[in-house]
């Protein structure tokens, strides 16, 4: 389990109750829709700026067990929670400091209003750790808390009798802890621009006002009004250095994630964002529209129109990106490899986007330093037939040296096809790509003399 996941779960804090709703209801856990209000219609927005759609799809997001407790329904009051999440032995979360509970050694710590505590289940095989989360609670208030949880894994619970005075029991469940994206476990959308190091994700769970409050544990934020409704709005706590250089960024008001959560007919919903302004966030969150299933269709299309020179991150401290040498599309998947020289060492990356599957990273890095003589081979396949793991999705990637007019793939069953080759890159080659319908092929090429060589070489 990656130090960010534990980090972010020891840290997360309770950011208050949702709004509306019966409080009766809520303490009976009832979570379910109000009958009427519930819709699956799925939130896309109309105009998202330079964000490209690269993903949606059903999430399967690991799920921990969570536990809230309210004072009312109000959003903003003052809210507990305690959850089990996964954790490395003996990592602590930051800005900790040492705390004695009655039967552990933990560790406490906070920001304003929001406060936590933590300790590792010491008989766990699998390095868990429970959580105690506070807003609007006094330290002495989170240790009593903490002092009567029932240390059950898969239904952590705070004994009454140690609960704050007018807080009560909102909802068991089980949430993704400690992960800044917006998984919810239902549906979840992933807007980017990768060029920009930025990264929105929008996600959508059903549920009522008692799940709002459930899932208001996992932000640390504040009232803030969102389209028409009290929502969240705030961020998760992290460590930056268990961030994906794909997101990095030297303004760290970028690098803080961006967290909006709010209900709206009858369903949960949860954005989150890093690479992105705050302003610039509220736009996209005003702009989302309910779409029906033409319109889910056709976002799902402009997965595949994603522009190749977006998909790939700068890739050196001058913030200069690689070039995209060569991509292509079917009727389910689109592919994109970018490529150049970064000093002497030839580096690449390559990813496949789908219709219906979460992109696919096929793959990157560097080799040898590059070699001038490679530019001089007909052919030199980079990538055999690549299985990703999806169906019929097997790409062939390479390249054609300085001399090469033409590629052409054959099958054997007499049938052929020529490959488009891309820009001229490093070493004066020009890449090709494409799927390959078996693995029994031949590629040949014809040089600029017109004579034609099914030379092939391989890189090591």
């Amino acid at each position: 389990m990656s130090s960010l996941r534990v980090f972010v779960a020891a840290a997360l804090i309770v950011c208050g109750a949702g709004c509306g709703g019966d409080v009766a209801g809520l303490r009976q856990g009832h979570h379910a829709p109000t009958p009427g209000q519930a819709s699956a219609a799925l939130l896309l927005p109309e105009r998202p700026g330079d964000l490209h759609l690269e993903q949606l799809v059903t999430s399967e997001a690991e799920q921990d067990p969570v536990t809230a407790y309210a004072e009312g329904a109000t959003l903003g009051g003052r809210t507990l929670a305690v959850l089990v999440t996964a954790s490395e032995d003996g990592e602590q979360p930051y800005g900790g400091k040492p705390v004695k509970l009655d039967k552990h050694e933990a560790t406490m710590g906070g920001s304003g209003q929001h406060r936590w505590i933590t300790w590792p289940v010491r008989s766990s095989e699998d390095f868990e750790s429970f959580a105690v989360l506070g807003h609007g609670l006094s330290e002495a208030e989170l240790i009593r808390a903490a002092n009567g949880v029932a240390e059950d894994l898969r239904r952590p619970r705070i004994d009454a009798a140690y609960l704050p005075q007018g807080l009560n029991l909102v909802k068991t469940g089980s949430l993704p802890i400690g992960n800044w994206q917006a998984e919810l476990g239902e549906t979840e959308q992933v807007w980017t621009n990768r060029r920009a190091r930025a990264r929105l994700s929008v996600s959508q769970l059903p549920g009522d006002a008692g799940m709002e409050i459930l899932t208001g544990a996992t932000v640390m934020g504040e009232p803030r009004e969102i389209r028409g409704t009290t929502g969240l709005a705030g961020g998760d706590l992290l460590s930056s250095g268990s961030l994906s250089l794909d997101w990095v960024h030297d303004d760290p008001a970028l690098m803080m994630p961006k967290v909006r959560l709010w209900r709206e007919n009858g369903m949960i919903v949860k954005v989150s964002a890093l690479g992105l302004a705050d302003e610039v966030v509220d736009a996209f969150v005003r702009d989302l529209r309910p779409a029906g299933p033409e319109a889910v269709e056709r976002a799902r299309d402009q997965i595949l129109e994603y522009p190749p020179d977006l998909l790939f991150p700068p890739a050196d401290d001058q913030n200069r990106p690689l070039r995209v040498v060569t991509h292509g599309r079917n009727a389910e998947r689109a592919w994109a490899m970018s490529a150049g020289l970064q000093g002497r060492t030839f580096t690449w990356n390559f990813r496949v986007l789908s219709r219906r599957a979460e992109i696919v990273d096929g793959g990157g890095g560097s080799f040898e330093p590059w070699k001038p003589e490679y530019g001089r081979v007909p052919l030199m396949i980079m990538r055999d037939v690549m299985e990703l793991g999806l169906p019929s999705d097997n790409v062939l990637v390479g390249f054609a040296g300085t001399g090469v007019r033409k590629v052409r793939i054959s099958y054997s069953d007499g049938t052929s096809a020529e490959l488009p080759l891309g820009p001229v890159g490093p070493g004066g080659v020009r890449w090709f790509s494409a799927e390959v319908r078996s693995r029994s092929f031949k590629l040949s090429a014809e040089m600029k003399d017109g004579k034609v060589t099914d030379s092939v070489r391989r890189l090591p």
